[in-house]
């Protein structure tokens, strides 16, 4: 598991950076939130712990970024801003928890496994015969592996999260491409095809909306 802090203040990221460390998780820091989302875009994390307060940008403006194209990365937002307001404000924004500074390293550990808990459960997808496991990046039908592309298996993972809801074309751009639909659309019809013939013996179809996307 690898968890990325964006933390400016040195003391309070030395605590952050042992807490993770001794939770037996892999970890990285950012004092800068341009920095920070570089690196989101290079690699994503398991988990984000974001300060509010930073020398460059609004953590909360980060946190409006990151949900551009990562709605299930789990955030927890560390402040000393602690009204009900402010953490009101996080909430709608996005992030799945909020602690105020200071804060006990066992309530943090606590937290984070929490989240990293519900996060593993989010990423392993049973749905008929087929079952996908996003950490493993591994796709089964009938028990049998079916080779996939990194693409292909991000554009199944999405459709089978969604559970039958349609998935638009701008929400496949956004989360898989990480980018407004700018790029040919032509991509992404070559991906469902490839995909709907590797799952000919699957229990499930990929159904087209006309005009607008996607469902499982």
């Amino acid at each position: 598991m690898l968890i990325y802090y964006l933390e400016d203040d040195v003391q309070i990221s030395y605590i952050i950076e042992k807490t993770i460390t001794n939770a037996g998780f892999d970890q990285k820091g950012f004092t800068k939130g341009k920095d920070f989302l570089e690196q989101v875009r290079k690699k994503t994390p398991d988990l984000v712990i974001l300060d509010v307060m930073l020398p460059d940008i609004s953590g909360l403006e980060v946190l409006a970024k990151l949900r551009t194209y990562y709605k299930d990365l789990p955030v927890i937002m560390l402040s000393a801003l602690d009204t009900e307001m402010d953490k009101v404000k996080a909430l709608d924004l996005g992030a799945d928890d909020y602690m105020s500074k200071p804060f006990g390293i066992l309530e943090l550990t606590a937290r984070m496994n929490a989240h990293l808990r519900k996060s593993v459960a989010r990423n392993l997808i049973e749905k008929g015969n087929v079952t996908i496991d996003k950490d493993k990046y591994k796709c089964f039908v009938d028990e049998k592996e079916v080779n996939l592309t990194t693409k292909e298996f991000d554009i199944l993972f999405l459709l089978l999260k969604y559970n039958g809801k349609v998935v638009t074309r701008e929400t496949l751009f956004n989360e898989i491409w990480q980018m407004d639909v700018s790029i040919e659309t032509r991509t992404l019809d070559m991906h469902i095809k490839s995909l709907r013939d590797k799952l000919k013996d699957a229990d499930i179809e990929i159904k087209t909306v006309r005009g607008v996307g996607y469902s499982i």
